[in-house]
């Protein structure tokens, strides 16, 4: 399990708030593998939970254009590199490879724990320097 802690906050409301919800997300299906609930739930959780992702990344890379953050293109890299993976684990326990549902949910945890820490605290000075707070 993530809790929030004031370490992933960024200090900027939007983010952390999105920040805040796809934790409890993936809270939710490390719960459900937890509880060795079927895999349809866990299924149904690491989609909402990509889709999620995929809308924040949106978001953010949004400002990133609006404001020229000078980073932006390995960011965004960074991103597509989180989708392609987590879209390629859903599709393989989609299909039954219910084993990697484990190693999906670490790689989850220790890329948006890292993500959040070091990616994301970047943009910070930029964006807050163009009105977002």
């Amino acid at each position: 399990m993530i809790e929030w802690e004031e370490k992933y906050r960024i200090g900027i409301s939007i983010i952390d708030e999105e920040h805040k919800e796809l934790i409890r997300i993936m809270n939710a299906a490390i719960v459900a593998k937890q509880h060795n609930s079927n895999i349809e739930d866990i299924s149904k959780l690491l989609k909402e939970l990509t889709v999620y992702a995929l809308n924040h990344f949106s978001t953010e890379e949004s400002y990133m254009v609006e404001f020229n953050y000078p980073e932006f293109q390995y960011h965004k890299e960074e991103h597509h590199d989180f989708s392609s993976k987590t879209i390629t684990y859903c599709s393989r326990v989609i299909e039954g490879d219910y084993h990697i549902a484990s190693e999906i949910l670490e790689y989850l945890k220790q890329w948006l724990v890292n993500h959040i820490q070091i990616t994301d605290k970047k943009y910070v000075e930029c964006f807050k320097k163009n009105g977002l707070k």
